[in-house]
């Protein structure tokens, strides 16, 4: 692991899951299962799109291997894959419906999310602009 910075890996990481995983938690499991569609579904996903944003731009900005845009990748697909890996447990074990089409897309808008993270965190780096 050493064309990674662990540490802003960690730092990214836990910024992606505090700000994406509990609006993607009341999504799933609230709004979701509820028969009457509701207006707050979009919002929840915008807000865990900006989760990974955020997350992955501080794993890019913190990093200091000259790598921003892979470490945003990393620390975004990292979050999604294992929270992903959990709702899926989930929904097998109680029987749920799974749809595939559903976690495509919605990875594809977590690594589009990523990358502009990265870019964001590229540019604080590239600006001068150091993490403490």
């Amino acid at each position: 692991m050493k064309d990674f910075d662990s540490l802003a890996l960690q730092k990214g990481a836990s910024v992606t899951a505090l700000f994406a995983v509990p609006p993607t938690l009341i999504a799933r499991f609230v709004i979701d299962n509820s028969d009457n569609p509701s207006g707050w579904a979009p919002l929840l996903s915008l807000l865990a799109i900006c989760g990974f944003v955020v997350g992955s731009g501080v794993a890019a900005w913190h990093q200091q291997l000259g790598r921003p845009l892979m470490h945003a990748l990393v620390a975004g697909a990292g979050v999604f894959v294992v929270v992903q890996s959990f709702f899926l447990l989930v929904r097998v074990a109680t029987g749920g419906e799974v749809r595939v089409s559903r976690i495509i897309t919605a990875f594809s808008l977590a690594l589009v999310a990523s990358v502009c993270g990265g870019m964001l965190g590229s540019f604080m780096q590239n600006s001068g602009v150091r993490p403490k």
